[in-house]
């Protein structure tokens, strides 16, 4: 889909119905890089390694300017995690009608994604170029 017939679909969708479903990690290795100090003075800053140990990840719903549905795990989310999180937590929280707004990473545009959320009575769409074709499972 185009971003600009993306745009309009969007509009005709009212505000109330969707839901915008993405997800995010963090290393563990994360710090502030700045910080401030009286005139004259050297700021001090703790000196951290840059060799992260450990990734969490998070992904989650945004629905009527509330976080829904969202689930931590350890790592980078991958086609697995993304399954099990539609089937075990998403499609309990989707209500009648709505639409799921999704990016075009792959495991989103999986048949088996496609499955789970329209047996919901739930609709969907890519954020990007094709929807048209999903991946077979």
């Amino acid at each position: 889909m185009l971003r600009n017939e993306f745009i309009e679909k969007i509009k005709t969708i009212p505000k109330d119905k969707i839901v915008f479903i993405d997800e995010f990690g963090i290393e563990d290795n994360a710090y502030l890089n700045c910080g401030s100090s009286s005139i004259g003075r050297m700021c001090a800053m703790a000196k951290k390694a840059y060799q992260h140990t450990r990734m969490v990840g998070m992904v989650a719903g945004l629905s009527n300017g509330k976080v829904i549905a969202h689930f931590l795990f350890d790592g980078n989310c991958n086609k697995s995690i993304f399954e099990s999180y539609v089937r075990a937590i998403l499609i309990k929280e989707l209500t009648h009608e709505q639409t799921v707004i999704l990016d075009n990473i792959s495991f989103h545009k999986t048949v088996m994604i496609k499955s789970l959320i329209e047996s919901v009575e739930v609709y969907i769409i890519i954020s990007s170029n094709s929807f048209s074709r999903f991946e077979s499972n």
